[in-house]
């Protein structure tokens, strides 16, 4: 009867593993598609500006330095309404809006079911950012792609080494001063679509009383009384239960990315 026992056991323990072995093996494989597509994404629609003579618009932050050919994304998927990306960071990604918060989650530009999902922006929010806050999310991915990398923002030392972004839609080029990073409950007022400009204004204030780090030396020059809306990037956090943390930027309007390719300029 012991011995029956211990064999039963043996069994579910081996069951276990397997189960568990088989589920590691279908998570990394799906890291691995995702990271491959994203990638050649990449490669097909962005171009880095080529390295000249830095002017004064490029040295204080006022030129983009890559492109995208958003008239070749928007043919392979027509819910592709931006693209972010963060300077030596993986931040490199198309920014998808669909019916729902749910259209993207694990799925990705491409429509293929992947756990990694896509970088989106909140379905309520207009593309054009013509909001008081763009909220946009990505998972935050074991092997350090999509959106992981916004949580290096808790050290000061990360933001003093990317203290901006770049977000580029088809009609427009921002620059993303960073204001704020914060760890914050998923239930949290800054998912909501502000309403006004007090109300942005009070969320700013807390954001920046939250910040795990604080932005001296600061490019913007926009003062907190004349920011009309923000960019809010948001990933999950795992200091309790539901957490997230999140990056608040303000859009500059930049140039675009100063390259000989005219097919993959940006619209002014």
């Amino acid at each position: 009867m012991k011995k029956r026992l211990t064999d039963i056991l043996i069994v579910i323990l081996l069951i276990v593993l397997a189960v568990s072995g088989y589920n590691l093996w279908k998570g990394l494989s799906e890291y691995k598609k995702g990271e491959e597509e994203y990638s050649a994404t990449a490669e097909s629609y962005m171009q880095s500006a080529p390295q000249g003579q830095e002017d004064e618009a490029e040295k204080y932050g006022l030129v983009c330095p890559i492109s995208v050919d958003f008239d070749g994304l928007k043919k392979e998927n027509e819910d592709i309404v931006g693209w972010i990306y963060c300077e030596g960071t993986p931040i490199n990604y198309p920014v998808v809006r669909g019916a729902t918060n749910d259209t993207y989650l694990h799925t990705t530009v491409s429509g293929q079911s992947n756990s990694a999902g896509s970088i989106f922006m909140d379905y309520r929010c207009a593309p054009n950012l013509s909001g008081f806050n763009t909220i946009i999310y990505g998972h935050h991915m074991k092997n350090g792609s999509m959106f992981a990398s916004l949580h290096d923002y808790g050290s000061q030392e990360f933001y003093d080494e990317h203290p901006l972004m770049w977000y580029l839609t088809p009609e427009r080029v921002y620059r993303l001063d960073l204001l704020a990073g914060y760890v914050g409950e998923a239930d949290a007022e800054v998912y909501e679509i502000f309403a006004d400009w007090p109300q942005l204004t009070r969320y700013l204030e807390f954001a920046s009383s939250r910040s795990t780090f604080k932005p001296e030396g600061y490019i913007s020059t926009v003062p907190l009384a004349e920011i009309s809306g923000v960019i809010v990037l948001s990933t999950c956090s795992y200091e309790y239960s539901d957490a997230r943390y999140v990056v608040v930027g303000v859009p500059i309007l930049a140039e675009p990315a100063r390259t000989s390719d005219a097919s993959a300029a940006v619209a002014d």
